[in-house]
């Protein structure tokens, strides 16, 4: 007999690696996860072999990267797209709604429209499958997950199919103790300088709040059917400005579509970090500041000639009229941006000009009669 360790040939390996370098400040939580998905490659299961892979809550409070988590999974198992369904739980508040997501019983309303959850996504294999604040749901929409963890399949009432969900992940988010977590993040007075110990001491808290918030919700046979409760932890300030770097970084990708690629100083990048951190928003704010303070000025600046294309700009603060400190934007042409630009131009003409061709081709009353061919597909009105 030999001591057995851990080798290096699991390919989840490189799906560890890029959540850690996308889900900053979670840690913990993609470990739990990778613990999770690493049971279900084998399909161990403890002798309930028809349960989905995995049946996951993610939890913790809003804007810590719990949506955004799932869905890098899924790019990452279907690099080719296909194999991720959101379901937006919010929508299904009430009892009637939820038939939306199994179909119309036959003689009702809308029986040809296809449900919501589709057997083409979810009998993929390793689909990932997201409810998203499960939380705000109807306690039927409850059932039919309570059904879908324990038996892994359900029947849609349209057609009598049966929709197996046994290769699927699922995986849902819940906010549930929200506002507990907040008051206790502003009793501990989390902010943009807190270190990093004491974020961590306040996640570990914030965990034992929605675990207790998540008790007083969903029934104890419900919870019970969870494969793992991984808790997602408040974002600290250095978290936070990774988050950012990431967000510019992504931003730049559409900028460069116009030849502009865009820098900011690092007290730039403090004011903006400054204003769009709260800790009871997590990340979400950063994105709303980015769009406010450098990409509308930016969006301006260029549609007025203020900065042509082909520019490589830099963003300063400098303090206003008012005392209120502002950005200022600096650019220089250069030639490399200035090829791609005119590259990218032509590459919109072109593609304008094909679309133009198109329309032309098309014979009168063609365009109308996809559109009302694609309307009676999805359960509406065909055409006469």
């Amino acid at each position: 007999m030999q001591k057995a360790v851990r080798g290096n040939a699991n390919p989840l390996d490189h799906l560890e690696a890029y959540l850690r370098e996308t889900i900053f400040g979670q840690n913990r939580a993609i470990e739990s996860l990778l613990r999770a998905l690493n049971r279900a490659r084998y399909g161990f299961s403890a002798g309930h072999a028809n349960r989905p892979r995995a049946a996951l809550m993610f939890l913790g409070p809003t804007g810590v990267g719990k949506s955004e988590c799932a869905k890098r999974i899924a790019a990452v198992l279907h690099p080719n797209g296909g194999g991720f369904l959101k379901i937006d739980c919010s929508l299904f508040a009430h009892g009637h709604e939820v038939s939306a997501l199994l179909g119309a019983p036959p003689s009702y309303v809308g029986r040809e429209q296809k449900p919501l959850l589709d057997p083409d996504v979810i009998e993929q294999d390793n689909a990932v499958v997201l409810f998203d604040e499960i939380e705000k749901g109807h306690h039927e929409l409850w059932n039919l997950l309570l059904q879908i963890m324990e038996d892994g399949e359900i029947t849609l009432l349209n057609s009598g199919r049966r929709v197996s969900f046994r290769k699927s992940v699922i995986i849902m988010t819940t906010n549930v103790g929200a506002k507990e977590m907040v008051d206790f993040i502003d009793r501990r007075h989390i902010g943009f300088t807190t270190p990093a110990r004491d974020v961590e001491q306040t996640g570990e808290r914030i965990y034992s709040i929605g675990f207790g918030a998540l008790q007083r919700v969903f029934s104890p046979e419900w919870i019970n059917r969870l494969d793992e409760i991984i808790a997602f932890r408040p974002l600290n300030s250095e978290t936070v400005g990774r988050v950012f770097d990431r967000m510019l970084k992504e931003a730049n990708e559409k900028y460069l579509e116009y030849g502009v690629f865009v820098e900011m100083t690092p007290r730039a990048r403090d004011h903006v970090l400054h204003q769009g951190f709260n800790p009871r928003f997590g990340a979400r704010p950063l994105r709303n500041q980015l769009l406010k303070e450098v990409e509308a000025p930016l969006a301006d600046l260029m549609a007025s000639g203020g900065i042509p294309e082909g520019s490589k700009v830099l963003v300063d603060v400098v303090a206003g009229p008012s005392g209120h400190q502002d950005l200022e934007f600096y650019f220089e042409q250069t030639p490399e941006l200035q090829a791609l630009a005119a590259k990218k131009r032509e590459e919109r003409e072109r593609l304008v000009e094909e679309k133009r061709r198109e329309r032309a081709e098309t014979p009168p009353g063609g365009a109308e009669t996809t559109v009302g061919t694609a309307s009676g597909a999805a359960g509406g009105t065909p055409p006469h």
